[in-house]
Formats: C-alpha cells, sequence, structure tokens
C-alpha cells in the first residue's frame, strides 16, 4: 500500500498552506482527494507529485495544464 499523507503532512511537505490546498481544489488545479472513514483528506504521493509540479510551474510564472 502507498503511503498516505494528511493536510497537515502535506502543506509542510511542498511549504504551502492548508488553505492553498483548499483552493487549488476549488479551481481544479488538483482532484478532490479521498476521504478516510472520519471525512479528513487523504493525500497520495500522485497528488504530491500535481502539488510539486504546479509549485514549479508557478516560479517559472507558467500555467499549470489542467
Amino acid at each position: 500500500m502507498s503511503k498516505i499523507y494528511r493536510v497537515k503532512d502535506v502543506s509542510q511537505i511542498i511549504d504551502r498552506d492548508k488553505t492553498t490546498l483548499f483552493r487549488w481544489e476549488r479551481e481544479g488545479k488538483i482532484a478532490h482527494p479521498q476521504r478516510d472513514s472520519r471525512g479528513w483528506r487523504i493525500y497520495t504521493e500522485t497528488d504530491l507529485a500535481r502539488m510539486r509540479q504546479i509549485i514549479s510551474c508557478q516560479s517559472f510564472n507558467l500555467t499549470s495544464g489542467q
């Protein structure tokens, strides 16, 4: 089974506030994550890779293809 991450973990890993993650969801930049039995968001390595891609594109002032 692949590793899963909570919002707090992801926000620390990518150095972005959790509200940024929620905004990216609303804007369709990242897929809506899976939820655990409590309804909390859980992210995968694939989700993290997508977020890193967004950050990389932002650093070069590129738009991330949706």
